[in-house]
């Protein structure tokens, strides 16, 4: 699979960051729960086989540094994320899931490829995201994205994007709505790899996209070096 989104390691709180355009939910009540348990050189599920519905991921970070974790469907493209999950604490991500092959990723320092534990989804329940209608493919360079067309988009209409690094840095691609709410991101993708998401977009109105690793050389996070833009989600 590819690897998984990068952040800056400063954050004092916990960050639950669900992506609403991949069947990710912040609340309610979870058909099921399993453990995740984080160090430094491991991720562990306490089972890998799991009811398919609403599953909490119920994350405890034992390494020496804040991590995250990340559920993944078997194309890489990312469920669901918390963030900013510091030594000795804990956090739940609740994520709708279908049957058929997952991972969860845990990111020790929330940097490189992280460490992945593989499991398999199971039953007739869940919510299944609808089908994209088209699929939207782009370069990431330093630092800036090419060939990204964004036009025609319109509200309700699921997209797929895939994303080549041809650059020399990880890069991702987060796409948030006119409310400043994240609704899907393309994960932190290697120089020479792609990586891909399938988003939903809802109401209309003017939508950003960034990527926010950060730059080793200058310390500034790459949408403060150009990798960020607007476009227009139109009326269905």
């Amino acid at each position: 699979m590819n690897p998984l989104p990068q952040r800056a390691a400063t954050l004092a709180l916990a960050l639950l960051l669900p992506i609403a355009g991949l069947a990710a939910c912040s609340g309610g009540t979870a058909d099921s729960a399993t453990a995740v348990t984080g160090t430094d050189d491991a991720c562990t599920l306490d089972r890998d086989v799991i009811e398919a519905g609403k599953i909490d991921f119920e994350f405890t970070n034992n390494g020496k540094d804040v991590s995250e974790l990340y559920v993944l469907k078997d194309n890489g493209d990312v469920v669901g994320e918390v963030e900013n999950v510091t030594t000795g604490t804990s956090r739940t991500l609740t994520v709708d899931l279908v049957a058929g092959d997952y991972e969860v990723n845990c990111k020790p320092g929330m940097k490189g490829k992280g460490i992945s534990a593989d499991f398999t989804v199971t039953g007739d329940g869940g919510t299944a995201q609808a089908k994209p209608e088209r699929t939207v493919t782009f370069d990431a360079v330093d630092f800036t994205y090419e060939d990204l067309d964004l036009s025609s988009i319109k509200s309700g209409q699921t997209i797929r994007f895939e994303m080549t690094n041809s650059g020399t840095e990880p890069h991702e691609f987060e796409v948030l709505d006119s409310t400043g709410e994240p609704i899907g991101e393309v994960g932190a993708t290697e120089p020479g790899d792609t990586g891909g998401a399938t988003m939903t977009f809802g109401a209309p109105g003017k939508y950003t996209y960034q990527c926010i690793l950060i730059d080793p050389k200058t310390g500034k996070k790459h949408s403060m070096l150009g990798m960020t833009g607007t476009f227009t989600v139109a009326p269905a």
